[in-house]
């Protein structure tokens, strides 16, 4: 784009105005208005940009912003994605608030917003144009596909990535340790290692729910995946973690986002599993759902996973809702009672009239934002006359230093409006930090990873997601 720049030099060529079409077929521009709906304004020239790109959300005016980046799947093909659309309401929230606390040295941050409507290979086109035109130091990505396409852009152009909802153990394996020892790649959601050892026990009895197992005997187990990096790696811990028969333990993977689910029904239809284990998007597990009952099994129990947790599966059900009720599932957990999450929960439904409870990973990406910028903060170092340049390997050392030190005894921070001021002070100062955030202890181990909690979930009558119990996973 900057070579096209001077190739075009000439006082006469910029003067011309934002009507005047060179030569080379670029319209001038002031500012992105000035073009076409899918151009967006750079260096003065109207330029292409992703297909989702092009919505920016902070102080834009601001000379001095750091920007970011965020490629997430806002919409599907089914039309928007309820819970990604309230998880970057949680983005924005923090944003603001550490706004209002004057960013980082002064600085505000925007960010620069793509929707992937659930595609990797778009994610990975708007992540390169964000490096490149954008010139973020960091971008948040979304789902474990999506987090891994990203990744193989930002990683080799030293760019932090940060995934609130990236859950697949592919993450961990990211060679991304280029320019910091701290690595590039970076999550507030724990691992399915975790999630499949808990799915596992509690539909074998290992796990007691209020002192007795969830079901009374489970001798047959269901299972229907998404065949994806999520929807494989969390079935294969799953699938080692119930000790059954072979023959009693049957499933079947699936494309995202299809229409024909038949061969998933007649399975389980034909298998009748005693609990059936959705692992997908509720687009999809809908689909499932509804193809199950008008194949002649309308009484079959489910169980969800994190990423069905979301208010799109009852709109979708509609008069169908009743088939869910009483399903349990399971999620990293956010309904905590402590006073992080609790002020979270109550400044995001006066910002946004929601209940951030009733969708997976809320209390991730609200904590993944106060990261970044006590990150940041970190990169721009104590010298506030003289700052050092916020670079994603600058950001990584910073986020190296907000786990527990074993020789030391780190300061304890509360992430949020509480907290997020002293927090500042003391990481740029190059302390050690120990934060607690709305989705919990952010305990980070040496792949960049948090362990976690999880809620066990109920689905109730009226359509919400009712918390039963939280639960800590297994160890091995």
């Amino acid at each position: 784009m900057r070579a096209l720049g001077l190739m075009m030099t000439g006082s006469a060529l910029l003067m011309a105005g934002c009507s005047f079409t060179t030569a080379g077929g670029l319209t001038e521009c002031e500012t992105s208005s000035d073009c076409d709906t899918a151009q967006v304004c750079n260096a003065g020239y109207c330029l292409p940009q992703p297909v989702g790109c092009g919505t920016v959300y902070g102080p834009t005016t601001a000379a001095n912003a750091i920007p970011l980046g965020a490629t997430v799947p806002l919409s599907t093909s089914d039309g928007p994605d309820e819970s990604e659309i309230q998880a970057l309401n949680s983005i924005k929230l923090a944003l603001d608030e550490i706004n209002q606390r004057e960013g980082v040295n002064g600085r505000p941050f925007v960010l620069h917003i793509c929707d992937t409507r659930s595609d990797a290979a778009r994610a990975a086109e708007q992540a390169q144009w964000l490096i490149r035109e954008r010139q973020v130091p960091m971008i948040f990505a979304s789902s474990s596909g999506q987090a891994l396409s990203v990744a193989t852009h930002t990683v080799p152009n030293g760019v932090l990535m940060i995934t609130y909802s990236g859950t697949s153990p592919d993450i961990a394996t990211i060679n991304d340790k280029i320019g910091t020892e701290a690595g590039l790649v970076w999550r507030t959601a724990p691992s399915d290692v975790l999630q499949g050892r808990i799915i596992g026990d509690l539909l074998q009895g290992r796990i007691q729910v209020n002192g007795a197992p969830l079901y009374d005997a489970v001798s047959k187990v269901g299972i229907s995946y998404v065949n994806d990096p999520y929807g494989q790696g969390l079935f294969g811990v799953t699938l080692g973690r119930i000790n059954l028969p072979p023959e009693n333990v049957t499933s079947s993977q699936y494309t995202r986002n299809g229409t024909d689910f038949s061969n998933v029904a007649q399975r389980i239809v034909t298998n009748a599993p005693d609990v059936e284990v959705l692992i997908g998007f509720s687009e999809d597990n809908v689909r499932i759902i509804n193809q199950t009952a008008a194949a002649g099994r309308d009484n079959q129990r489910w169980f969800f996973t994190d990423a069905g947790k979301d208010r799109g599966l009852f709109t979708a059900l509609g008069n169908n809702r009743h088939l869910v009720t009483g399903a349990y599932g399971t999620s990293p957990a956010q309904a905590r009672e402590d006073l992080v999450y609790r002020l979270f929960a109550q400044r995001f439904n006066s910002a946004f009239g929601e209940d951030p409870g009733q969708y997976s990973f809320t209390a991730h990406a609200y904590d993944a934002m106060y990261m970044v910028a006590l990150g940041a903060a970190y990169a721009a170092g104590p010298d506030v006359n003289s700052p050092q340049a916020i670079t994603g390997a600058r950001i990584a050392d910073g986020l190296a230093l907000m786990t527990p030190d074993a020789d030391g005894t780190p300061l304890n921070f509360n992430l949020g409006t509480e907290g997020f001021a002293s927090a500042r002070a003391a990481i740029r100062n190059g302390q050690v930090i120990d934060v607690t955030g709305a989705s919990g202890n952010l305990d980070f181990d040496a792949t960049g990873e948090a362990p976690s909690e999880y809620e066990l979930f109920r689905v109730t009558a009226t359509g919400e997601f009712e918390t039963v119990q939280l639960i800590a996973p297994p160890t091995e």
